[in-house]
């Protein structure tokens, strides 16, 4: 097996969307990534570190042929110039060409941080949106839950047989009342919630989830 290892300026990569392999036999990555340190409670060797207030996080997409023999990595598209994270796609399409990514965004002036901040905590980003970017259109819509509540990692769940067709379940903080939620949305509809489900105990900031369908566990 060979291996290549591909340089581009240095950055901060996220969570990946998705890869595949287009018709032209190049590679395409889409990635959430940053110029900054993301992790800024970890300066640098020299002890600097970024303004979190001033750390954006972009959908990027590298596309670059893996035979090339070049290994410096062609310029990236910008996606979105929103601040994003935690992007996920149809998985039936993983390693697939896709259209539909769906992710958290942060748009500051929609969180009433006099509330917030006292209470977020430590350990996970702030992202008070969900995002929803069809990328063959440019078609981009935001579900906001409220101007106090936070969210976690979005999963989606299927419902039809078209990419992108379905729900996406989020783990939803509600930092003012103290309680966490549960919210469901159709794909099709970013303009409320299909359910809200308040949860009996209190769920700190975190990250990281998945959807797995009943007829997949074992008993």
């Amino acid at each position: 097996m060979i291996y290549q290892w591909f340089k581009s300026p240095n950055a901060f990569p996220g969570h990946i969307a998705n890869a595949y392999e287009n018709s032209q036999g190049e590679i395409v990555l889409e990635l959430a990534l940053s110029k900054q340190n993301v992790f800024f409670w970890w300066p640098d060797a020299k002890g600097r570190a970024p303004d979190p207030r001033e750390i954006v996080n972009r959908l990027t997409r590298f596309t670059f042929d893996p035979t090339a023999d070049s290994l410096t990595l062609p310029t990236p598209q910008i996606l979105l110039g929103d601040d994003m994270e935690f992007p996920k796609i149809d998985e039936r399409f993983s390693m697939q060409q896709h259209d539909h990514v769906f992710f958290d965004v942060l748009e500051a002036p929609r969180t009433d941080f006099a509330i917030v901040a006292p209470k977020m905590g430590g350990g996970a980003p702030i992202y008070n949106a969900l995002g929803h970017l069809e990328i063959s259109t440019g078609k981009y819509e935001k579900y906001y839950p409220g101007n106090t509540h936070l969210l976690q990692e979005p999963v989606f769940i299927s419902r039809g047989e078209a990419e992108g067709d379905g729900w996406l379940l989020v783990l939803v903080n509600d930092l003012k009342e103290g309680f966490s939620e549960l919210h469901l949305v159709d794909t099709k509809d970013f303009s409320k919630p299909q359910a809200r489900i308040l949860l009996p105990i209190r769920l700190r900031p975190a990250l990281h989830g998945n959807w797995v369908d009943a007829s997949e566990l074992h008993h």
